[in-house]
């Protein structure tokens, strides 16, 4: 008897899972290397906020360290000994920094060789936008079919170390701005590229609700995508992207 009641709120919690919209607010800011969000999800009578501070770049504390307090500490300091420079030099302390000879063995195990390096690049990031971009335009339009936007407004500042590149990005951006802003009357994409510098700015304002049920058949038809299913093989198999 305990079994099935146990069952019987289960099944009824997945229901109202699906079945219940969720409200969502979402803030985000990103200028250089710090970045901001804060979240609050609504559901039911339930509601949880996750919100942070500016994190990143070269201010962000360390792990544990509490903003606005010092905790002192005192080191001991003593003179190392010459076997103990040794063996650090050799690499046969545990923890202790490897040699170079030691970091090109290491990369070369692990593929992180300079030609493993420029795998990302920009251009081979081009390629995989032109592959998903057919599918990823329906997920988007599906999704956003599927859910209730009160308001969704994002401003983008971008550059790259090439301006070829920014050129590039821009002719993307430029035609996923202008299909938003005709189509969907409450959002709103504001992009602005720099060709004199690398950056990355941006500030991000959404309020929407949605169902999961009704989220559930786009990204079913995502997944089942032909493209898709190829690159996240290549992507989880560590192979080169297909042409």
């Amino acid at each position: 008897m305990i079994l099935e009641i146990i069952i019987l709120l289960l099944a009824l919690l997945i229901l109202l899972v699906l079945l219940v919209s969720f409200h969502v607010l979402l803030e985000a800011d990103r200028t250089g290397k710090q970045a901001s969000y804060k979240v609050m999800i609504k559901w039911l009578f339930l509601r949880y906020t996750i919100n942070t501070g500016m994190k990143g770049g070269p201010d962000e504390p360390a792990g544990g360290e509490i903003i606005g307090k010092t905790v002192p500490c005192r080191v001991r300091e003593s003179a190392p000994s010459r076997k103990w420079e040794k063996d650090v030099s050799e690499g046969k302390i545990l923890g202790a920094w490897p040699t170079e000879a030691q970091k090109t063995a290491d990369e070369e195990i692990i593929g992180l060789k300079e030609e493993g390096k420029k795998k990302w690049t920009f251009r081979k990031i081009v390629n995989l936008a032109r592959m998903l971009l057919s599918p990823l335009l329906r997920l988007v339009e599906d999704v956003l079919k599927a859910i209730h936007i009160a308001e969704i407004k994002c401003n983008i500042l971008y550059g790259f170390d090439n301006p070829a590149d920014t050129g590039i990005a821009s002719g993307y951006v430029y035609a996923v701005r202008g299909y938003l802003n005709t189509q969907y009357e409450r959002v709103r994409l504001y992009a602005e590229p720099t060709f004199t510098e690398e950056k990355m700015d941006m500030h991000m304002l959404a309020d929407v609700s949605f169902r999961i049920v009704n989220l559930l058949p786009a990204l079913v038809t995502f997944i089942m995508n032909r493209d898709v299913r190829r690159i996240s093989w290549a992507l989880i198999r560590k192979k080169e992207l297909p042409g």
